[in-house]
């Protein structure tokens, strides 16, 4: 219902600016601010005690008992490959404890939803994640050299260590959606992602990070520590996701000088 909802507000609402900016300082579409409504209507329906963080509306409290999760929203990642017509977006959902870290080992309930697609990808905290009736399972492939990996280039130069990455691996996409990349990893359709930006905000990676471990993958910083849990929606992080534990461990030594 939630998806649904979501993609009817985004195809009617055109492609055009609001003439706004968000928390983070980004350029806010009017598809942006009606998919962010559509989804909050929806929530609001199921009279739940929420609180609601949101790419464009901040903190939210939904119903009037007191709240026991925090939903993580993203109604539109990848904006800017809807607004130029282009493939990949979804919306982002995760939901965590409402004192939990920003973190995808606390996120108990993940959905991904492509804008183009009418069935979502969701994932339960230990119960697997799923395309309708079917298990997501990562391709679990170990080694770089046959690997399809993607990388997230927008306003980042690639470093030694990345560019060495990405030419050791078989073949390197780049989407512009991180809740995209990573859940095509957790399908089985590439075996890594990679953003070594520092720019990557929880809004977009929570749900779908909790599909990649569902399946079976890893995610991790690019030291190959455990990920960062941000403070906040506007902290940025750089991570790792990767079918195996193993392919995850040789692109974080390939990366080298890529740490921070």
């Amino acid at each position: 219902m939630l998806h649904r909802r979501v993609r009817e507000a985004v195809m009617e609402s055109g492609r055009a600016g609001s003439g706004v900016r968000n928390a983070k300082g980004d350029d806010v579409k009017l598809f942006d601010l009606t998919a962010n409504d559509a989804a909050l209507a929806v929530l609001r329906e199921f009279q739940l005690p929420l609180v609601v963080a949101s790419e464009e509306g901040g903190r939210l409290e939904i119903g009037s008992d007191t709240p026991r999760y925090r939903l993580v929203l993203d109604p539109v990642d990848g904006s800017d490959n809807w607004a130029q017509g282009l493939p990949l977006s979804a919306l982002s959902c995760a939901v965590l404890p409402v004192d939990a870290p920003l973190h995808p080992d606390w996120v108990e309930a993940a959905l991904v939803g492509p804008l183009e697609q009418d069935t979502p990808l969701i994932a339960l905290k230990g119960s697997g994640a799923w395309r309708g009736n079917d298990r997501l399972e990562t391709s679990n492939l170990r080694n770089i050299t046959e690997a399809l990996i993607s990388v997230e280039l927008n306003h980042h130069s690639p470093s030694p260590g990345l560019a060495r990455l990405m030419a050791t691996a078989r073949g390197v996409r780049c989407y512009g959606c991180a809740s995209r990349a990573l859940s095509l990893v957790a399908a089985g359709a590439t075996d890594a992602h990679v953003d070594a930006r520092g720019r990557l905000t929880a809004e977009s990676y929570l749900a779908a990070a909790r599909l990649v471990i569902e399946a079976g993958g890893w995610v991790v910083g690019l030291d190959g520590a455990p990920l960062a849990a941000p403070e906040s929606l506007t902290d940025r992080v750089s991570l790792v996701a990767a079918s195996s534990r193993e392919l995850c461990d040789e692109i974080v030594e390939v990366l080298g000088d890529e740490r921070r």
